[in-house]
């Protein structure tokens, strides 16, 4: 999401002319919108609707921090954790020879490669950089999850300066010192990997050679968390193709989440008819696999997303057909909401319903009470206590048990998912 856009203010947003205004969108695909105001709103109610985890896109990599400073990260960051949103800082270290490395540390500066390295160190790994500062010893709101290593199979500038001078013997020893450094300054954190074309492969050595790499960095030492797979899709890949990446990937035990999801229009890569059903095969693939425990899109509206074609939103704000499958799916079947269910003389209820956290809200001689964050992982009862003294006539006693099977095909349920049931 686009921090700024998410947080602005109206008397702010009015004093923009339209080239300011299109830079709330980024206009990377060059649509030549301008956002109205109404589209801020439109836009805001779209990410509290449709998620529970924002990615602030721009705003913490490493050119743009230092440039703008945190102020709009940290907005966008305090306005989704108080609607009870979780957040992902992206990215700690991107390798790329151009953007977002500050132009001092780009291949034609040649840069001097220990001032790089003490200065990446210093910014984005060491006790006084982003990392830092943004957990509960930092100034900033505490961010629990972070992309520490971004496309390493694709950009690798910053090893190869670092190699070169003698500072790692490999880019590997590297790789893991990053992960090293993270940990040592945020234990309490979940540490990612991340990388693209993998899932969206035309075969599986991208997988395999991804598996290899988070092997290596874990023989090596590298506390790596969860590995990520971005999922930006040009191509048409069946249920059953997904699942074998996954399952290679998980291969190294670790956890994975689908992370930037989106799917290429542009030159007609996707038709819409495939691009509804490719939509559909990555979301049961991932919902299915036991170990998948994230996913997230990369911006839901088409003027500002990088390829002018999110995955939920045209640009009047209409539900794409293509995106049927996420409403019908994440937001219809696996959100399960049940409403008047009826319980036993006993002061039972037992149910059939998706892995996730649950609210009850439970009605008894007319009166309501409401628990909520029950979490069914697997079968699960729960004891739910009516402190609502009953009518001398009710058979109901003080105490009401209510059972919850939860589904036995899912044991995690993904980041983008909330759900809720009411009783």
């Amino acid at each position: 999401m686009h921090d700024r856009l998410f947080t602005i203010s109206e008397s702010d947003f009015s004093s923009l002319n339209s080239n300011q205004k299109r830079g709330l969108i980024g206009d990377f695909s060059g649509t030549g919108v301008v956002p109205t105001w109404q589209d801020t709103l439109n836009y805001r109610s779209a990410i509290y609707e449709n998620f529970n985890h924002i990615i602030p896109t721009n705003g913490m990599q490493w050119l743009p921090y230092q440039n703008n400073g945190p102020q709009h990260v940290d907005a966008a960051i305090q306005a989704a954790q108080a609607n009870g949103m979780t957040v992902t800082g992206h990215a700690v270290v991107w390798q790329n020879p151009n953007w977002p490395t500050p132009n001092q540390f780009r291949p034609a500066a040649n840069p001097d490669p220990q001032l790089f390295h003490d200065a990446l160190v210093s910014e984005r790994l060491g006790p006084a950089g982003i990392i830092t500062r943004f957990s509960d010893a930092g100034a900033g709101p505490t961010v629990l999850d972070w992309d520490v290593l971004n496309e390493p199979l694709h950009v690798t500038h910053y090893s190869d300066v670092f190699v070169s001078a003698g500072i790692y013997p490999t880019e590997k020893h590297a790789w893991a010192d990053f992960f090293i450094r993270a940990d040592a300054l945020r234990p309490d954190a979940n540490l990612a990997i991340n990388d693209y074309n993998i899932l969206n492969s035309g075969g599986d050595a991208a997988a395999m050679q991804y598996r290899d790499l988070v092997n290596d960095l874990l023989v090596l030492g590298a506390p790596i968390d969860q590995i990520k797979v971005q999922a930006h899709m040009d191509r048409m890949v069946s249920k059953a193709e997904l699942t074998r990446r996954l399952d290679i990937l998980a291969e190294t035990g670790l956890p994975i989440a689908i992370s930037e999801f989106d799917m290429r229009d542009d030159a007609n890569q996707i038709s819409p008819a495939n691009q509804k059903q490719l939509f559909q095969n990555i979301l049961e693939a991932s919902f299915a696999h036991e170990s998948v425990n994230g996913f997230s899109m990369w911006g839901p509206w088409d003027p500002a997303h990088w390829r002018g074609n999110g995955p939920l939103f045209d640009e009047n704000w209409i539900v794409k057909d293509e995106a049927s499958a996420w409403f019908d799916l994440v937001r219809g079947e696996w959100m399960t909401s049940l409403d008047d269910q009826l319980i036993g003389v006993d002061g039972m209820w037992d149910g059939f319903v998706i892995d996730g956290t649950y609210d009850f809200t439970v009605n008894v001689n007319g009166q309501s009470q409401t628990f909520s964050g029950f979490a069914l992982n697997d079968d699960a009862a729960f004891t739910l206590t009516v402190t609502a003294v009953p009518e001398p006539s009710s058979l109901f006693a003080a105490s009401l048990a209510l059972l919850a099977v939860a589904s036995r095909h899912r044991r995690k349920s993904p980041q983008v998912q909330t759900c809720g049931m009411k009783r």
